[in-house]
């Protein structure tokens, strides 16, 4: 690898720098406008380079913008064949974005990755990267080794981990990070490497670097100034020899504490630079005239060359079960209306392909299906981005290209599911199904009293319609401390990104609860239950909270309609009488369990569907769950508490300086519902109480008045599995190769045995394959059914019948 990349023998120290551009498709921009700006000066200029040096790397982050390029400009797509097919244009992912990988669902990363992958195999680009790079992400899900081995990856690299140093984000000394006991103090300060084998929960492992000076900590090189980064442009060229020295030198004293190789890595890219011109010429310069004198070799390669390298010395490294959150916190609920419509797009696209390939559509075809639904896949996974999903773009943005893609793409959806739906027979309920009794209750004055076999529960209208007492009905036992399901307002001084409590000069202050001010309760039987409503305000902003209780099931449903007042954030409380030291929470491809505090006062933790706390001296648990992503926090004085609501509109310290890092605002300007349901669990943890089968029930809305219930059972039924632990979270026709692709995800029963039959057809083989649908390795067949021992938490599979 070394003689390769005319790395000479003696080399102590080699420093890689790998240049690329950080693309953000529409973040302060829409797409059109940052390809006219910034992209295709900076990828003709990249060619241009390129041409000139055949020696030179540089590397593109993500498919989205160099798909645009190839579209508008048909004449330089010989030059992209050859380039990226010789691999000096460098892919550093398959992916379409740059994702986030704590909001999207697992499946909706995976076919990211997919369909990248796809366009270049479709225009005669043969590289298939073994990096994925998450080159600007607030934090990751503990589980990306295992998302990325999924898709057939061996390496990552990541940049924002919590605790660490980022320019332009505090006011505050850089001497007071990294935070203790962070991601960051524990790379640089106990195991002093930026170089590790991270390790999922499911113990998938890839080797990782992490970018402690940043992702544009090179860019720097041959300028003198700050920042070449668009927004703040403050630099002008200086290639001499010396600023050049001067600044490899800067570049090896940062990165060589760190370094348990004699490899360094020094990223060229920040946001929408443009590549540096002659950089061979300078690296060349600088390694003629004083590597003999320095012992450092300078290179340009690829960051997978870099990794390829550190991979010979894997020994030396540490292994670590990292969870680099929370970076940011504000993200995990901005913009509520836009992330239910980036995760409705995917729900619907999943329920089209699996109707597609019911045994009564054949004719109607899944390659139909797909064709049919193709650019609404790449809407929907172009929403992965990290300034997309997370909801921090600006109001402009949003409104004329992020919301409009969306809703083009439903309407896509939508179209293909009634045109299949038209073609087969759902089930039907039986008419002589009995509904369940609804829970006998009484009013008593302003305290409503319900009881169900599973509970017995107390709403007080003095209380602001909060519970005010439950307890097991057979026991006795009392299952909540303080009111519950109160409503609680906050005064928040952060944005998009951010919570108020989360920087200097911020503020984060609760100012009202709904307990503090009566509220009519009203109580309506239907449907085999009981609707309790009752209507509060905050700041002008009118709130209706229901919610519903079935006869016969454990889970409690409700919800909260509206929207935030602006510089607000809605959270709903509750105390389940428990002392717990940790949560677990799923996360795309795992349970991650956190601790309650972790920085910031309070510490609110995302999550995919569900929350579990359970105290092991007092027994019986807690469960939360929601209908999408949410964030919650516990605090012992207070109890658990999820947002429900939040509108606060750019981060503000000390009341009016804005943070340079944050420099989107954003409006919630719609109404939006927030639907969640609480269960009181038996003693044990989230395996012992079934909690992920458990949250499937819980996170089925009441008050979900579409028709697709029936639907979705039928769906259920194209591929099955002889778990109920092993989910089907997507089958669709082949990409790549023959047959139908099954994804099988698992969060407790990775490396189990399982067995996959197809409805109505014997499947006659099967392998297992990446998410990318390379095989890997044929899979026994017993009675027309396959079956295979779950790798990891994912599993793809391809089918043949």
């Amino acid at each position: 690898m070394r003689q390769h990349l005319g790395i000479p023998d003696d080399a102590e120290r080699v420093i890689v720098f790998a240049e690329s551009s950080h693309w953000d498709p529409n973040w302060l921009y829409t797409s059109e406008e940052y390809f006219q700006r910034f992209v295709r000066d900076n990828l003709d200029r990249a060619i241009e380079e390129l041409q000139r040096e055949p020696r030179r790397i540089y590397s593109v982050e993500c498919i989205f913008f160099l798909r645009m390029y190839w579209e508008r400009r048909p004449e330089q797509r010989e030059s992209i064949r050859a380039l990226v097919n010789e691999r000096r244009l460098r892919l550093t992912s398959s992916g379409v974005t740059t994702a986030d990988t704590l909001l999207p669902s697992s499946e909706a990363i995976l076919r990211d990755l997919l369909i990248g992958q796809e366009w270049l195999r479709a225009n005669g680009m043969e590289q298939e990267p073994r990096l994925a790079y998450f080159t600007d992400s607030f934090g990751c899900t503990p589980a990306l080794p295992s998302l990325i081995r999924a898709a057939g990856f061996d390496w990552a690299a990541i940049t924002r981990v919590d605790g660490m140093f980022f320019a332009g984000c505090d006011y505050e000394s850089k001497k007071r990070f990294p935070r203790p006991d962070s991601s960051a103090a524990l790379l640089l300060d106990r195991e002093r490497t930026l170089d590790f084998v991270w390790r999922s929960p499911d113990g998938a492992e890839v080797l990782c670097h992490w970018n402690a000076f940043t992702y544009g900590q090179g860019d720097m090189l041959a300028h003198r100034g700050l920042s070449r980064v668009y927004l703040f442009p403050s630099a002008v060229p200086d290639r001499s020899e010396h600023n050049v020295a001067r600044r490899i030198a800067q570049f090896d004293a940062q990165l060589s504490p760190y370094s348990r190789t004699p490899y360094l890595f020094c990223p060229i890219g920040f946001d929408f630079v443009a590549p540096i011109p002659d950089l061979l010429t300078l690296l060349d310069r600088y390694n003629r005239r004083h590597y003999s004198t320095t012992g450092v070799w300078a290179l340009n390669a690829g960051l997978d060359d870099y990794l390829a390298l550190v991979d010979t010395q894997r020994a030396a490294l540490p292994v670590l079960d990292l969870d680099p959150n929370p970076y940011w916190t504000g993200f995990y609920t901005a913009r509520p209306t836009l992330k239910k419509l980036c995760f409705e797009v995917v729900d619907d696209l999943l329920l089209a392909e699996k109707l597609a390939l019911l045994p009564d559509n054949e004719s109607a075809g899944g390659a139909k299906t797909a064709e049919e639904i193709g650019d609404a896949w790449w809407s929907a996974v172009v929403s992965n981005h990290h300034d997309f999903i997370t909801g921090t773009s600006p109001d402009r943005v949003v409104e004329e290209e992020q919301q409009p893609s969306l809703e083009r793409a439903a309407k896509s959806a939508r179209a293909a599911i009634d045109r299949l739906a038209s073609t087969v027979e759902t089930p039907r309920r039986s008419a002589a199904a009995p509904r369940p009794d609804p829970p006998q209750w009484q009013r008593r004055g302003g305290v409503v009293e319900v009881h169900t076999p599973n509970y017995s529960m107390e709403l007080s209208e003095e209380a602001g319609g909060g519970i005010t007492r439950a307890w097991c009905p057979t026991s006795g036992r009392e299952l909540l401390g303080g009111i519950s399901n109160d409503l609680i307002c906050y005064r928040d001084s952060g944005g998009l990104w951010r919570m108020g409590m989360e920087f200097r000069g911020g503020v984060f202050e609760e100012i009202a609860r709904a307990s503090e001010r009566p509220a009519r309760l009203q109580l309506h039987e239907h449907g085999g239950g009981l609707e309790i409503l009752c209507e509060t305000d905050f700041a002008g902003e009118a709130l209706r909270r229901r919610m519903w209780i079935g006869g016969d099931s454990p889970a409690i449903h409700m919800r909260v309609e509206g929207r935030a007042a602006e510089k607000r954030t809605l959270s709903v409380r509750f105390d389940p009488l428990l002392a717990p030291d940790r949560l677990a929470m799923d996360q795309p491809g795992c349970v991650a369990s956190r601790p309650i505090q972790k920085f910031f006062d309070p510490t609110f933790w995302p999550f995919q569907s569900f929350l579990h706390l359970h105290d092991e001296k007092r027994g019986p648990g807690f469960a939360f769950s929601t209908g999408m992503p949410g964030a919650a926090c516990y605090r012992p004085q207070h109890g658990l508490e999820a947002v429900a609501l939040r509108n606060a509109t750019r981060e503000r310290a000390f009341g009016f300086l804005p943070i340079p890092g944050m420099p989107a605002a954003g409006h919630e300007r719609s109404d939006h519902a927030f639907d969640y349901a609480i269960r009181f669990t038996q003693a044990g943890d989230w395996r012992d109480n079934d909690i992920p089968l458990a949250a499937d029930g819980m996170a089925a809305s009441p008050w979900d008045t579409s028709d697709r219930a029936e639907l979705r059972a039928l769906a259920a039924s194209v591929v099955t599995t002889d778990r109920p632990d092993v989910v089907v979270t997507a089958v669709k026709p082949a990409s790549r190769g023959a047959g139908m692709i099954v994804r099988l995800t698992t969060l407790g029963a990775s490396g189990s045995s399982v067995c996959v039959a197809a409805r109505g057809r014997s499947i006659i083989a099967a392998s297992l394959c990446d998410a990318r649908e390379r095989d890997i390795e044929e899979l026994e067949i017993l009675e027309g059914s396959a079956r295979l021992t779950m790798p990891g938490g994912i599993a793809s599979v391809r089918l043949l019948t």
